[in-house]
């Protein structure tokens, strides 16, 4: 008799530092029609699971699946949020442009922390600009959040206080998160494209990803397209391409897209690839060489969203606040005020800091932190943060 069980093929964990457990159950994720159709076919079975989405497939007892997913195979999932403060808690921007979405694979060689990440590394890059949010790794592995306009300037080594840096995590838990670099346009199969300037002429390049350079470098499409006078859009038909990720250019022009009619109509804050090639590290693979799941657990994580704290007392001057672990300042001014910004932006978090307030001579702690329920924005030597607001009825 033939023992026959479900094992695990995969898993995904969708974490996020807002939360004092990291569990982000922030989304609904679902497989796209066709990858319902291959996992059917494959006798994979796919259920969500608080912050956790598991894979099981069908075996005879052992490790090798009755049905042993082909070299090649890929499977697509839709991320749909179903809270309306994430963008609040999570380092994203809150505006991005129409039709854009995350994507997530386990091409992407991230690990770290002993945790196979499923976005983008994100190494520093000296000829990038990087504004308020934006995230690097120093040459130590260690992830690192700018907090004003940096460029130029690396972050720093570990432990080190910096006025352009903060560092997310300690050298002993070095994290990847998601990103912008993570971010791609979802273009249908045709569409009408817009030109960023009329021209009489168009050239169209695509690429695909190459399994042996690891990128997107395989030229997929390349056309010219001529009109007898200057046009500002044109037909693009993208429809010889297998859904996925590409790299296009028009004009000049590069970018990340993602083709999927299936997606079309949908809300989708994100999708997710995951492949079975023999070509990916190993520990991103499903199976090993000789055929047994390899049941690896990736993952997913966001930043929690640091922001400028404002402290409004209703009437009294604020004679200080104090975080009692030491961390972050917040300076008064001379006269006194009853309003006191925090020195630098501060991580939001579920569970609240330390702090304490002191009005004349009378102290009170702890005093409320800030929720994410409402952001404002301020400026601060030119430039934008994000700005969370507390009124105290002291």
């Amino acid at each position: 008799m033939i023992d026959v069980k479900l094992s695990s093929l995969f898993t995904i964990s969708f974490l996020h530092n807002y939360f004092t457990d990291q569990l982000c159950k922030a989304f609904v994720v679902s497989p796209t029609p066709s990858t319902a159709k291959l996992l059917n076919g494959h006798q994979i079975v796919v259920r969500q699971l608080d912050n956790q989405l598991y894979a099981g497939v069908k075996t005879d007892g052992t490790t090798k699946p009755f049905i042993v997913p082909e070299e090649g195979l890929k499977l697509t999932f839709i991320l749909q949020l179903t809270d309306p403060l994430f963008f609040n808690y999570t380092n994203l921007p809150l505006v991005w442009p129409s039709g854009n979405i995350y994507h997530f694979t386990n091409r992407n060689n991230n690990t770290s922390n002993s945790r196979k990440f499923l976005s983008l590394p994100i190494p520093y890059n000296s000829a990038v600009n990087y504004t308020v949010g934006d995230i690097a790794v120093n040459s130590s592995g260690t992830a690192f959040e700018a907090i004003r306009t940096v460029t130029g300037t690396p972050p720093p080594a570990d432990g080190t206080l910096s006025a352009d840096w903060l560092q997310i995590d300690a050298s002993t838990s070095r994290n990847r998160y998601v990103s912008q670099a993570d971010q791609v346009q979802l273009v249908p199969s045709r569409s009408s494209w817009t030109l960023a300037a009329p021209a009489a002429s168009v050239v169209v390049n695509a690429w695909g990803y190459d399994l042996t350079a690891r990128d997107y470098t395989q030229s997929v499409l390349s056309k010219t397209m001529n009109f007898p006078q200057p046009v500002s859009s044109f037909n693009l038909d993208l429809s010889s391409l297998p859904p996925g990720r590409y790299k296009l250019d028009v004009n000049g022009t590069q970018q990340a897209i993602y083709v999927n009619d299936e997606l079309a109509g949908t809300d989708v804050f994100a999708v997710i690839d995951i492949f079975q090639e023999a070509s990916l590290p190993a520990g991103y693979q499903l199976l090993d060489g000789s055929g047994n799941i390899a049941s690896p657990v990736y993952a997913i994580l966001f930043l929690n969203r640091a922001t400028i704290w404002k402290f409004t007392l209703a009437s009294n001057p604020i004679n200080g606040i104090t975080d009692n672990a030491g961390v972050f300042q917040f300076p008064v001014s001379s006269p006194l005020s009853s309003t006191v910004y925090s020195a630098t932006p501060i991580p939001l978090q579920e569970k609240a800091i330390s702090l304490k307030l002191t009005v004349g001579t009378q102290s009170y702690s702890p005093i409320e932190c800030p929720s994410p329920a409402r952001i404002t924005g301020t400026v601060l030597n030119g430039d934008f943060y994000g700005c969370s607001e507390v009124f105290l009825n002291y």
